[in-house]
């Protein structure tokens, strides 16, 4: 026997605050007994060292040939690690328990709550991220770029691996104390009151038991151990509550905006309703129309009655819309089909000839005159005995022609209707003959009346007038790709940052300039 059992004695007598004399007393020795064993003047019997290792919960070996600190240091750490694991697992066992017991509308609640919750500590640490980063590159800065690279990377690897397991921690001891915590107390509230339940299991298919105060409730269903927790105070935070009540408050601001768009929709469906009787003549046509329009409307009326139950919190009549809502479709469907049906009896005439009519403009001649039509790109030049220029077109009969000096050195022309009811009572008259014609102010064979030399200046400007145009455009592309290059390696390169963004700076400087110059000309 060595020095180590001696030593232990004594630091097992100091451990449990026992003296000498308390110690020979539970041994059954005289203190000068003990006295001796730890002076190492003399050593226990071995039914004594039997007695220590189970008074102590030691082992024979421990006690006698080792350091008995360490070897309760190592058993407490093998205690620490399996407890660590234990809860782990515990925690994973009592969610998933908690979690079967919920029922679908509990569980989406939950999940709700976390998914807030875990936004908001997201949130928080980049926030915190970034200012630890602009903190850890300030500090950082003046090292060398290299040396700062493998450092700044290190040290933000550790800073982002500390303040997810942070942010964890703390997501799992909210979720812990918010539901798991109050579960295993509901679950006690539960055991207190089984036999209550039972009795009362037979009677009626689901009851609630309150507690004494009436605050912590617990659903139970038939042949079920399904539990709801609905306790107000318990089973939502506060802040969690407002965010909802806000969340829910926007939405339903847009659904609010969304039925004055349905509300619009319906205005316009009730116009064509009216407008439908226009076209009455059309037989088999007008009763698809009429039958889309008053379906849609339905439809749109549903909705509306959804969305204004919805913000106001009223009760929806869920049978009736639904059938409404099928029939309504239904109604659509055939009508559609109706609508196809008696479009086939229509003539499509792309080209009405009967609605164009030829005019005339006449305009002064100018050493920059040309001609440059909106709508068509094809113009017939024949010489002419004028000084001036004339301009013959056909347009529909009830459009006019509009031009304007838009480009400074040209003219250019387009159609326009003043009096579109003209067009719109044309074409419900021909919908109403079985005819779907084509009515626009659309500018058609342009000739241009002038002096063989009045009709070369011309010619010359348009063609002056389509290069510049078309260098002013090549221009610009390359303008524009100088600068998708100078970006491309401004993404690649972040040391050439300012580099690049003066020179992209320039190359927008000299396109505004070249529109500018352009604009002016």
């Amino acid at each position: 026997m060595n020095n180590n059992f001696s030593e232990n004695l004594k630091k097992i007598r100091k451990d449990n605050n026992l003296s000498q004399e308390q110690l020979a007393e539970e041994l059954g020795v005289s203190r000068q007994a003990i006295s001796k064993w730890e002076s190492a003047v003399a050593y226990p019997e071995m039914d004594k060292i039997i007695a220590l290792c189970d008074k102590f919960n030691l082992n024979i070996d421990d006690l006698l040939h080792k350091d008995i600190r360490e070897v309760k240091g190592e058993e407490e750490s093998k205690k620490n690690l399996n407890k660590y694991i234990d809860d782990f697992l515990k925690f994973i066992t009592d969610t998933i328990n908690l979690f079967s017991n919920m029922n679908f509308k509990s569980k989406i609640k939950c999940l709700f709550e976390q998914t807030i919750i875990i936004c908001v500590l997201l949130t928080l640490a980049l926030i915190i991220y970034g200012v630890g980063n602009h903190i850890v590159s300030s500090l950082l800065g003046f090292l060398p770029m290299e040396v700062y690279r493998i450092i700044g990377s290190m040290l933000e690897c550790i800073y982002l691996v500390f303040i997810i397991i942070v942010a964890i921690i703390i997501w799992v001891h909210i979720f812990k104390t918010r539901y798991l915590d109050y579960y295993d107390k509901l679950k006690r509230d539960v055991m207190d009151n089984k036999d209550n339940i039972y009795n009362q299991k037979e009677e009626k298919s689901e009851e609630i038991i309150q507690d004494t105060n009436h605050e912590n409730k617990i659903l139970f269903k038939k042949n079920e151990n399904k539990i709801i927790i609905r306790d107000p105070k318990h089973s939502e935070y506060r802040f969690i509550n407002g965010l909802s009540k806000l969340v829910v408050g926007v939405i339903k601001f847009f659904a609010l905006c969304f039925s004055l768009l349905l509300c619009a929709i319906l205005i316009g469906l009730f116009c064509l309703f009216a407008m439908s009787f226009l076209i009455t003549k059309t037989g088999i046509f007008f009763i698809g129309v009429l039958g889309a329009i008053i379906s849609s409307g339905i439809v749109d009326i549903v909705l509306i009655l959804i969305i204004f139950n919805f913000v106001f919190n009223r009760k929806n009549d869920k049978k009736k819309m639904i059938w409404s809502f099928i029939v309504s479709l239904i109604v659509f469907g055939i009508s559609c089909g109706i609508i196809f049906v008696g479009s086939l009896k229509f003539d499509i005439i792309e080209d009405n000839k009967d609605m164009l009519i030829t005019k005339t403009e006449e305009f002064d001649m100018n050493k920059d005159l040309f001609f440059n039509p909106y709508q068509s790109d094809v113009i017939d030049y024949v010489e002419s005995d004028i000084s001036n220029v004339k301009i013959e077109y056909k347009i529909n009969k009830y459009c006019e022609l509009e031009s304007t000096d838009y480009y400074k050195n040209g003219v250019h022309v387009w159609g326009y209707c003043p009096n579109p009811t003209k067009l719109i009572r044309e074409f419900i008259s021909s919908i109403n003959d079985n005819k779907i014609i084509t009515i626009d102010d659309e500018i058609k064979e342009i000739t241009v009346y002038a002096s063989k030399e009045n009709i070369e200046i011309m010619k010359s400007n348009i063609k002056k007038f389509e290069e510049k145009q078309k260098q002013y455009e090549n221009s610009l592309n390359e303008y524009e790709k100088e600068i998708s290059h100078y970006q491309e390696q401004l993404d690649k390169d972040s040391n050439k940052f300012e580099e690049y963004e003066n020179k992209i700076y320039e190359l927008e400087e000299k396109i505004r300039i070249l529109e500018s110059q352009y604009d002016n000309e």
